[in-house]
């Protein structure tokens, strides 16, 4: 017989065990939680219970004997949340003799992340460092000697032996095995410069920065605050991958953004023999510059309001100390492109370029004319000051430049070409060429911009010019026609249209083989004398063809004085002398028609550009009645014309 209580009393037996089993667990449980929580409780009571004091003062020892300056730190501490590492607040580093009291870094906390074991045998190994504060103070005196020249020197090491063991004794007790990724945050840095006066900071500076190790990349990324002197400060920011090699750096995928410009490229570092030298390659796209100029604090408005919609840029580069080449080069502003290449050499400072210029309008891009004020009073005239010799009036230069389409003041010139050569505020343009409605043009230009006032000269000779073309083009008189061969010699002070026109003085030379001159027949008048005060008067207005002109000026302080003026026609031959007054843009000629028979009709050309006038002197026609054989009885209808209409 089977007995059924076999299953309850094996399950009574192994009762006990599986509560000796239950209880044994229960009590390893308490007893890891409890080292835990005592070993939690030792880590956030290490801080308090350690101190690092002697640690802060060997840290800044070694501090300051690797570079040589004096280095103090506040407080020094240790942060176990959320990583095991040490904390500076109020460390200082010294600045070089000579440049003041001021540190040259200071930091108001610091946090060094590191690995423990490695500590145990003076290993630093750095996980992360973060600098919080961080305020660098830069200086360059009139030497050109920067108070951070020195830092890597460190301590000269003494020559005498026993010197020589004890500072090997006294060695850093510490050794920086593994460097880490940096992270900066609020930093200022403010750099001065004697020489040239420059006072520049970069504040708000934020940096992050990963783990350098030679041949990989690492990321990159920075935004600050650009101040110089004289314009507000400028907001950016620059992200870039860094591969650090023995050879130097390579940063990939940069990119830079400043207000509404952004630009990506590449840039690279080598340390060669001769020194440290850079090349890359820059691509701007198209951006609104406008935007801009406004953030650079740059007060510019053009005269058009159509033109700063679009710039671009492509640019090759290369540098090194000697030398630094931007090639090829591709910018655009608007409907304008420039092609080409720049060189700068430092010794001797010398820039040269090569550039072509498809499209190039300078006039609606120079600044608006300031809106006119009437004062109660004009305040006193302040003396006015040398022309500013900057940095773009006086450095030399040398270039080829050719241009596709070139406007001036309306006149469009094509297929340019010119040589420039500039030195000391001293611009030579020799020699210039183009195209000029259907003719050519060739002379030189010279400027001095760095004298008071800045004055310039112009040597160019005209040949087959249509002036028809070139008169319509400048608004000025239209109804003259023509090819024009002329030699100017001009110089002047100013370099405004209206100092220009005011000031300019020379002489010129002027022929025009075939032509017309339309708004008097003088051929009529040659064919007719009475048609000038007959029923057909009217016929005057039709136009003149001339088979020959010539003339010669002086030009005085912006009045041209015609010398002599001989012009023939089919029936006669003219001359004449007069004005032109350029800041007024008025005639004043009068011309005397001689007919064949020997008869001289005075005509007085008058008026502003664009209305002048063409009037028979009949004042001086009656008062030659008698050399031109007309008798009594023109004179007789002059008087008569004199006193019934009021002519003169």
């Amino acid at each position: 017989m089977v007995s059924t209580a076999a299953p309850l009393y094996t399950e009574a037996l192994s009762f006990p065990g599986n509560l000796f089993v239950k209880k044994r667990t229960r009590i390893l449980a308490i007893t890891a939680g409890l080292v835990v929580v005592l070993f939690a409780a030792g880590v956030a009571l290490l801080p308090a219970l350690v101190t690092l004091n002697g640690v802060k003062g060997q840290i800044a020892e070694t501090l300051s004997r690797s570079t040589g300056r004096p280095v103090a730190i506040r407080r020094l501490s240790l942060s176990v949340f959320p990583w095991f590492g040490i904390r500076l607040n109020g460390a200082t580093l010294g600045n070089a003799p000579g440049f003041g009291a001021t540190p040259l870094a200071r930091v108001a906390d610091a946090r060094i992340e590191v690995r423990v074991i490695p500590l145990l045998s003076h290993h630093i190994v750095l996980r992360r460092v973060i600098l919080t504060g961080l305020r660098l103070n830069l200086q360059e005196n009139k030497a050109g000697i920067t108070n951070w020249a020195t830092l890597t020197h460190g301590a000269k090491p003494s020559p005498h032996p026993r010197a020589a063991r004890a500072s090997v004794r006294e060695a850093p007790a510490f050794v920086l095995a593994r460097a880490a990724g940096l992270t900066m945050r609020h930093a200022f840095i403010r750099y001065r410069n004697a020489r040239t006066g420059g006072h520049d900071t970069l504040s708000d500076l934020t940096l992050r920065l990963g783990v350098i190790a030679p041949g990989r990349p690492v990321a990159f990324v920075a935004a600050a605050r650009l101040k110089t002197a004289s314009r507000p400060a400028l907001p950016f920011r620059l992200a870039a991958q860094a591969t650090y090699r023995a050879s130097g750096l390579t940063l990939t995928s940069l990119t830079l953004r400043v207000a509404s410009l952004v630009a990506h490229g590449r840039l690279q570092v080598l340390r060669t023999a001769k020194g440290l030298s850079a090349d890359g390659h820059l691509v701007i796209p198209p951006f609104a510059p406008r935007p801009l100029i406004t953030v650079l604090g740059l007060h510019y408005v053009p005269r058009d309001a159509h033109v700063l919609k679009r710039a671009s840029a492509d640019v090759v580069f290369h540098w090194n100390p000697s030398r630094l080449t931007l090639a090829p080069l591709r910018l655009t502003l608007d409907k304008t492109t420039i092609t080409g290449h720049v060189t700068r050499s430092a010794r001797p400072l010398l820039y040269r370029a090569r550039l072509a210029i498809d499209h190039l309008r300078p006039m609606p891009y120079l600044p608006a004319p300031a809106p006119a004020t009437h004062p109660a009073a004009p305040p006193a005239r302040a003396p006015v000051a040398p022309a500013a010799s900057s940095a773009v009036t006086s450095m030399p230069l040398v270039a080829r430049v050719t241009c596709g389409r070139l406007r001036i003041h309306g006149l469009v010139a094509t297929d340019l070409h010119a040589h420039i050569r500039a030195a000391a505020g001293h611009i030579t343009i020799k020699p210039l060429t183009m195209v000029l409605y259907q003719g050519s043009l060739a002379g030189t230009i010279e400027a001095w911009l760095t004298s008071h006032p800045q004055t310039w000269r112009v040597r160019a000779r005209i040949h087959n010019v249509q002036t028809g073309a070139v008169l319509r083009a400048l608004a000025l008189y239209p109804e003259f026609s023509g090819a024009l061969d002329a030699d100017l010699h001009l110089h002047g002070a100013g370099t405004k249209l209206a100092a220009i026109e005011r000031g300019v003085s020379g002489r010129l030379t002027a022929a025009i083989p075939h032509g017309a001159l339309r708004g008097i027949d003088l051929d009529l008048i040659a064919k007719d004398p009475k048609a000038a005060v007959g029923a057909h008067s009217a016929r005057l207005r039709d136009a003149t063809t001339f088979s020959g002109l010539h003339a010669s000026a002086t030009v005085a302080h912006g009045v041209v004085h015609m010398n002599t003026l001989a012009l023939h026609t089919t029936r006669a031959a003219i001359h004449g002398h007069g004005r032109v007054t350029l800041a007024t843009k008025t005639v004043d000629y009068l011309l005397d028609v001689a007919l064949p028979s020997g008869f001289v009709v005075p005509v007085r050309v008058q008026g502003p550009v664009g209305h002048i006038t063409f009037n028979v002197s009949l004042n001086r026609l009656l008062r030659d009645s008698s050399h031109n054989r007309l008798g009594p009885a023109l004179k007789t209808l002059g008087g008569a014309l004199q006193r019934a209409f009021g002519i003169h």
